[in-house]
């Protein structure tokens, strides 16, 4: 969307430049890196000027903008677009070989420059300072509390007060990652005994996931994760009592444990952002960053809290931490320990400091 909003404020025909092999100058790929940056308001009203005919000062600029991060996504999704769209194109030339390498190399050079400047937005921040971390043991302990159907503060509407609870203390309790709860399928939990599991599955190709932006994908390694014995219980009357009342969910494509109400569709990941939204504007005493990524910031704090009381070697807190969160390398754990990593080293630097601390001798009193 962004891509064809900069085009139509630059008078570019993407269709055509796709179809000519003509791509895009260096002058337009910094162009719209730049415009990348953008809030959907100052491009749509950078076209409002423009289809007006107002005269703004050439040095006109947008007052606010996105995040590195999301300014580094927009382009690497801009680059694949190209890329698998042009290599339509590209395949219809082979029958006009001269043709086809002009178009390759052209295509090539476009989508270096492209893959260049999206890696160097993509780069994390080096810094520990105003990095995002997990909620506050008592901010956790407020919104497990809100999240009741029958808590006078919750903010949702009775019809899905249920359903939202059990989400997001699956989110709190599995750590897990928004897409990776939207994925879920009623076969995937096992919730008859005291205990239940759910299995978390790695679906890239899931047939059944006919979502505009599917949330069943996960990114990492598969496993089988246990409930405690309240959302143990909560997904069987979730899933019996709740669900089952909803009309698509006995099609084959609504077999996904999270359905939107009342219709019963594959709950979409916007959805469940704007259930955070919710959550963020009505509940007092809750930070403006809550968020399901910031639910397995504060699952890995608090795991990490449990291996210091308990005293786990760290060989076994490296090893259950990636099973449990889905790991394959010890590298992803480093951005969910901030917090962690921040008090252990100053308690460190607390004994360090008591040591070297050097008692001054006052009149009648031995060094």
């Amino acid at each position: 969307m962004v891509f064809y909003l900069w085009a139509d404020l630059r008078g570019i025909d993407i269709g055509e430049r796709l179809q000519e092999g003509t791509f895009l100058e260096l002058s337009e790929v910094i162009d719209l890196v730049n415009a990348c940056g953008w809030s959907l308001d100052d491009l749509l009203s950078a076209l409002h000027r423009r289809a007006s005919n107002v005269i703004t000062p050439s040095g006109h600029m947008p007052t606010g903008g996105v995040k590195s991060g999301e300014k580094g996504n927009r382009l690497s999704v801009i680059r694949s677009f190209l890329e698998f769209t042009s290599s339509d194109h590209l395949s219809r030339l082979q029958a006009w070989p001269e043709r086809w390498a002009l178009y390759r190399d052209m295509r090539d050079e476009c989508l270096s420059k492209l893959a260049t400047h999206a890696r160097g937005l993509r780069k994390r921040n080096r810094d520990d300072v105003g990095q995002r971390e997990g909620l506050d043991p008592e901010v956790l302990v407020r919104l497990r509390a809100v999240i009741d159907p029958d808590h006078p503060d919750n903010p949702f509407e009775r019809t899905v007060r249920f359903r939202n609870f059990v989400m997001i203390r699956l989110l709190i309790e599995l750590g897990i990652r928004r897409g990776e709860l939207l994925g879920i399928m009623v076969g995937d939990c096992d919730v008859t005994g005291p205990r239940g599991y759910i299995t978390i599955h790695r679906r890239p190709d899931n047939v059944l996931d006919r979502r505009i932006a599917p949330g069943a994908s996960t990114k990492t390694a598969a496993r089988k994760l246990e409930l405690s014995p309240r959302t143990t219980q909560l997904v069987y009357e979730w899933i019996v009592h709740h669900r089952s009342k909803l009309p698509g969910a006995k099609k084959a494509e609504g077999q996904f444990l999270i359905l939107s109400i009342p219709t019963g569709a594959a709950m979409s990941p916007s959805n469940v952002n704007k259930m955070f939204e919710v959550l963020r504007e009505r509940v007092p005493g809750l930070p403006g960053d809550v968020t399901p990524h910031v639910l397995r910031h504060s699952w890995n704090e608090t795991f990490s809290d449990y291996v210091d009381r308990n005293g786990i070697s760290e060989q076994d807190e490296v090893k259950w931490r990636r099973r449990i969160m889905g790991w394959r390398d010890e590298a992803s754990a480093k951005f969910y320990l901030r917090r962690t990593v921040a008090r252990r080293s100053n308690e460190v630097l607390r004994k360090m400091h008591n040591k070297l601390d050097i008692s001054v001798k006052t009149e009648g009193q031995n060094p």
